[in-house]
């Protein structure tokens, strides 16, 4: 009888961590007709000595069974607890012994998607908190190859991909290794390591520039057909003949990159091949002229209310299919070994392509019993109507492919932790689609039966190479809400109630865990914005409650009937947190047709700076909010002298024939500018005379008036010259004063 060598999952190896708490099986192979025996021993890492009667230690188990004829066999391990002891596995079968050491049982967690779940260490700066040897002893990570291609493969395969090559798991003494780490989960795995003080494992499946539809099991689509006529109706659905042609387009485009290659060396010797050029073009498709593939242009539903946003762009709503970035226009075909027509036409990119993820790095690891998963969506993603069926498609891939796939304790359920899509994804053709997305994201997290959870980073604007491991820690600080401390926020937190006090409203939070973090309880709030009945939004004033909720108003809105924080495409004044750090997500009240406030972040003349965009392809960073256009003069903000929020502006000048102007900076992308103001026909400016000096306020498009010679804050109300909304891309501000020098205060811009 022939020996087979002894295969076990790729999940389970050296190293290793086995989930705590669930009994497991483990499939393999070996000889045929072939008896295979399982051992596992225990022993403890402290040093301490162990009686032999100690039966939680030395051989714990033993177990004994037959091969198929096929030399399949399978073992049941019992669900053991937690802890820092090293667990031995040895399989035995004629002569083949596999022995597997170093392995820890505790909590196993499966990273997947895209965005800031993928960025390795190496690439990333974590946060300077000293880190505890203890802590780093516990953890573990099997990070396969980023793309799930190995070796030699240069192309995704159609068959599922039944064991990792090159993958192991290794622990941070493997610092070589440990370089290309998903940051995010190293993160993630020490901060829950040192609260719960066992070992994490962690499976680091998340691949850059992927999309959801790449992780979902074509077999799950029998069980969410809507998802695969909704694909097909895309052309993201292909059948195995069109599969197999796509793949053999891909070949061919393979064959010519290296040729490609080879092109190059010839070129740069000073020769010149025509035949390897025509070679070329002729596996590509392509004519003798570059053919340039189209935009990508899905259609966002008709049905949203964002349609009816201020800025927001209808989207063409011709057949997808026709309209998708993996399509060439349509060429002649000369001979049978040109690609056909047809089959250039329905290319689909990798980025798209159903499954391929799913064969590629969740199929090796089926079977692997997991305590929960992260997820993290791609700004491709943006392009997906009923984003819920391809969420339910990616629910129904997990859990066919791990385990524990019956559960009857809900202590053993496992969870899946999601983050928000990030602000720097905006479509500038339809800003409002990222808020819209993170609405039915976080509305779909509320459906599941299984724990669930959110996160957001629309708090961290700027570029930052700490934002992954950020991100670390609020999943890890909701994963243990969610499974181990009832008291901890399981998600972001989310408005839940609200009181209703005269023209104010007072609103509570979910998942606030020990309050709200505010660093002054008297300043107040910025990023709430409240309507009447009219619907149109203006900016609102929002103070803390005891920590606990915040109370929000406005003066001129009596009768308020709806409100936001946060929601605009950029809500870089959206700061608030609970105690644990996370962002309190970004919200409305209810999704009725509204014209919602653009960013009037200006106005509030208590700060210098804002986080923005200068074009939509720049970084953000941060921009200055105000600039001298006439005269000389030094804006700063004064914290003491103020009438309302955190500061006013305080303007020393020099004139320049008689007027000093200032304006805000409104140029910048991310502000949309032209700015529009419904229903409102006046600006009013709180202005404050120090000098007491005779003096003049211009506004271009409003007015004049004189700033009275007293020494108390003046409120002055110019009337809006135009018809319609007020409506403006520059709002110049002046002021005359025949003396050369002087000094101003302004604070609280409204439009009434």
């Amino acid at each position: 009888m022939q020996n087979k060598p002894i295969s076990v999952p790729c999940w389970l190896g050296s190293k290793c961590v086995f989930q705590q708490g669930i009994p497991f099986k483990i499939e393999g192979f070996a000889a045929p007709s072939a008896t295979v025996t399982l051992e596992i021993t225990k022993d403890p890492t402290d040093g301490r000595k162990v009686s032999k009667l100690d039966t939680d230690y030395g051989v714990i188990l033993s177990r004994e069974v037959t091969t198929s004829s096929k030399g399949r066999f399978s073992f049941e391990v019992p669900a053991y607890k937690a802890s820092s002891d090293a667990y031995s596995f040895t399989f035995k079968c004629m002569t083949d012994t596999l022995t597997m050491t170093d392995i820890r049982c505790g909590d196993v967690w499966v990273f997947l998607g895209s965005e800031f779940l993928s960025v390795p260490m190496k690439e990333a700066n974590a946060t300077k908190t000293p880190l505890k040897r203890k802590v780093m002893n516990f953890l573990r990570f099997f990070t396969p190859s980023r793309s799930g291609l190995e070796g030699d493969e240069k192309i995704y395969s159609g068959t599922p991909k039944d064991s990792f090559e090159e993958a192991h798991w290794i622990k941070v003494t493997d610092t070589a290794e440990l370089a290309d780490v998903s940051s995010s989960a190293f993160s993630f795995a020490y901060t829950l390591s040192d609260q719960i003080s066992y070992p994490v494992g962690i499976v680091d499946l998340s691949c850059a520039d992927s999309t959801i539809v790449n992780w979902i099991c074509p077999e799950a689509l029998g069980s969410v057909e809507a998802l695969k006529d909704m694909l097909t109706a895309t052309g993201l659905y292909l059948d195995d003949e069109g599969y197999a042609n796509l793949l053999e387009i891909d070949k061919r485009r393979e064959k010519a990159a290296k040729l490609k290659e080879q092109f190059k060396k010839v070129t740069a010797q000073g020769d010149i091949d025509i035949g390897l050029s025509d070679e070329i073009k002729r596996l590509e498709g392509k004519d003798p002229d570059d053919i340039k593939p189209l935009d990508i242009d899905f259609p966002t539903s008709g049905e949203s209310t964002l349609n009816k946003a201020p800025g927001h762009k209808e989207n063409i709503t011709t057949d997808t299919a026709e309209q998708i970035e993996f399509k060439l226009p349509e060429f002649e075909e000369r001979d049978e070994d040109k690609l056909k027509a047809e089959d250039e036409r329905n290319y689909i990119k990798p980025k798209y392509r159903l499954g391929t993820l799913y064969r590629q790095k969740l199929y090796p690891v089926r079977g692997l019993p997991v305590r929960g998963f992260c997820f993290s969506p791609d700004k491709g993603e943006l392009l997906f109507d009923r984003y819920d069926l391809f969420l339910m498609g990616l629910m129904v891939t997990l859990s066919q492919t791990f385990e524990p796939r019956q559960v009857f304790d809900d202590a053993v359920m496992p969870s899946v932790l999601f983050v928000a899509m990030h602000p720097n994804d905006v479509d500038f053709n339809n800003p409002y689609g990222v808020l819209e997305f993170n609405e039915n994201f976080t509305a779909f997290t509320k459906l599941l039966t299984m724990p669930s959870g959110i996160v957001s980073l629309h708090d961290m604007l700027l570029p930052d190479k700490t934002i992954s491991f950020v991100l670390g820690t609020r999943l890890a600080t909701i994963a243990l809400g969610t499974h181990f401390s009832p008291k901890m926020s399981k998600s972001s937190p989310e408005p839940n109630d609200i009181e209703i006090a005269g023209g104010k409203r007072i609103i509570k939070f979910s998942n606030l865990g020990s309050g709200l973090r505010i660093p002054d309880t008297s300043s107040e709030i910025t990023g709430f914005t409240i309507a009447g009945p009219d619907r149109i939004f203006y900016p609102a004033h929002a103070k803390s409650l005891y920590g606990m909720c915040v109370m929000v108003w406005r003066d001129d809105i009596e009768n308020p009937e709806s409100i936001t924080y946060g929601f605009t495409p950029f809500p870089h004044d959206a700061t608030l947190k609970n105690g644990e750090g996370l962002p309190i997500l970004p919200f409305r009240f209810d999704r009725d047709p509204a014209y919602f406030s653009p960013d009037l972040s200006f106005t509030h003349c208590d700060s210098l700076e804002f986080v923005g965009k200068r074009t939509p392809e720049s970084d953000f960073e941060m921009l200055e909010i105000y600039r001298t256009i006439k005269g000389k003069g030094i804006i700063s903000v004064d914290n003491i002298h103020k009438l309302t929020g955190n500061g006013s502006l305080r303007i020393r000048y020099e004139t320049e024939k008689s007027l000093y102007g200032f304006e805000p900076c409104l140029e910048y992308a991310s502000l949309f500018a032209p700015l529009e103001i419904y229903g409102r026909k006046r600006i009013a400016l709180q202005v404050f005379n120090p000098d007491q000096k005779k003096k003049k306020l211009i506004i271009e498009d409003f007015g004049e008036a004189e700033i009275r010679q007293q020494l108390t804050w003046q409120t002055i109300v110019l009337n809006y010259n135009d018809e319609g909304p007020i409506r403006f891309s520059k709002l110049k501000i002046f002021i005359e004063d025949n003396d050369r020098n002087g000094e101003i205060y302004i604070d609280s811009i409204n439009f009434i």
